[in-house]
């Protein structure tokens, strides 16, 4: 902290009123229990409680911090019977002038710590706690204790529901799929120019996955054919270049694989409007991005995309939507590296509507696609605003901008109180409390 203190806040250090020493160098977590039994007890590395021990060097409260590595800083609280191993610190505070929960507050914040080594980092504990550090009331520190941890609370609960909706987006974006080529999404436009219904009862469509994306028996003004009818292929214009050639071949063209867009290239096989298509690929199972997508302009493809073109009367956009809503696990072959061969995606069966239609599918579903598209932008405006939240919070907490200070609230109830600087001076005056600053005699 920087500037005045706050009324009734004093500086110290970590040092005047904490314990601390290293994890024990004999107990090293490859020779540890990794499950707990009767009769062992919890044992802290420096990923946290994560090993058992047959015996416990220390009892009672205090915080482990994690001493080496890439998440040198991070503290865990330890209470009942344990052990630190090696690569940790223990810190044990004096219960008379900081709250252990307060002082978790501060050692838990990996910036918090003064640190050396780069490719192995590691705490400089006599550094951080011989720097000064502002010390609040007893009570004040409680109070921040509490405020920090209900708003840290509603902090964790809006990341909840903010990835929550970010899943009911992607549900959005398949439901559109769905409906959009299953005749659905425009029902209400052949309802209008008095086009004859649905032939027969809603059911799975040959070729669909079941439950959410599943379509009904196409409208009777559709017409069901092979993907392959419905195309031309490109396949034997494809040529892959190997990365290390690319790298002499830098240029403005991209180059396209099975996952869109991977290097740019100095030449291009393709100008004009195509449709690509993951040949193989783990996505074509798990699509986690869309196995079809267009390509526009001069551009070069490797051998891991199919290149097609639509035919005269069939919308590339609806396509696209068509093979992006599709579950493909009955078209593709293979399990470790799976593959949807230009005869499997030839036989698929496509419902196509007339031209007209097709134009308007794609004309609503873009429209709501990039309605999600901006709501998932503010979804990720205000994600990166939570995941700062917590440092802001701390901020205000350890500057005494997040409660009233005990002596504002003194002042308003008509009350003495106890500045820290008192505080500090009757704890020197008294001296260390057997128990409260030191580690436990208790041999493991």
């Amino acid at each position: 902290m920087s500037g005045r203190l706050p009324a009734g806040w004093a500086e110290t250090t970590l040092a005047a009123i904490c314990a601390h020493r290293s994890g024990s160098s004999k107990l090293i977590k490859g020779k540890l229990h990794a499950a707990w039994r009767p009769g062992r007890y919890q044992g802290f590395s420096a990923s946290g409680p994560d090993v058992w021990c047959d015996g416990w060097e220390h009892e009672g409260e205090a915080l482990v911090v994690s001493a080496v590595g890439t998440r040198c800083g991070k503290a865990f609280r330890a209470r009942g019977r344990w052990s630190a191993i090696a690569n940790t610190y223990v810190v044990w505070p004096d219960p008379r002038a900081i709250d252990l929960d307060y002082l978790f507050l501060h050692l838990n914040n990996e910036d918090f710590w003064v640190k050396g080594g780069s490719a192995q980092p590691f705490v400089k504990v006599r550094e951080t706690f011989e720097r000064p550090f502002c010390l609040p009331p007893l009570p004040e520190q409680r109070r921040i204790v509490a405020k920090v941890e209900a708003l840290l609370a509603e902090v964790s609960a809006a990341k909840a529901r903010l990835a929550s909706a970010s899943l009911v987006l992607k549900r959005l974006r398949q439901a559109v799929l769905a409906a959009a080529c299953s005749g659905r999404l425009t029902e209400d436009l052949r309802a209008s120019s008095a086009s004859p219904p649905a032939a027969g009862p809603a059911e799975t469509a040959p070729g669909s996955d079941g439950d959410e994306g599943s379509r009904r028996r196409p409208p009777a003004s559709w017409v069901v054919r092979p993907f392959g009818a419905l195309v031309d292929n490109h396949d034997g214009g494809r040529v892959p270049v190997k990365s290390t050639d690319r790298e002499r071949r830098r240029g403005p063209y991209p180059y396209y694989g099975a996952s869109g867009i991977i290097d740019s290239i100095d030449g291009y096989l393709f100008d004009g409007d195509y449709l690509l298509i993951a040949e193989d690929g783990a996505n074509l199972l798990s699509r986690t991005t869309a196995v079809a997508f267009p390509a526009r302009g001069r551009f070069w493809v490797n051998n891991h995309a199919h290149v097609v073109q639509p035919k005269a009367g069939v919308a590339l956009g609806y396509l696209e939507m068509l093979l992006n809503s599709l579950d493909l696990q009955h078209h593709v072959t293979g399990s470790a590296q799976p593959k949807l061969t230009q005869a499997a995606l030839n036989g698929i069966p496509a419902p196509v509507p007339p031209a007209e239609e097709q134009a308007e599918i794609v004309r609503r579903a873009q429209a709501l696609f990039a309605l999600a598209d901006t709501i998932e932008e503010r979804v990720a405006m205000a994600r990166a605003r939570a995941d700062k939240l917590p440092q802001t919070i701390l901020a205000r907490a350890f500057s005494g901008e997040l409660v009233p200070t005990e002596a504002e609230l003194a002042r308003a109830e008509g009350r003495d109180h106890e500045p820290a600087e008192v505080l500090l001076r009757r704890v020197r005056g008294e001296g260390a409390t057997p128990g409260h600053c030191k580690p436990s005699a208790t041999p493991a």
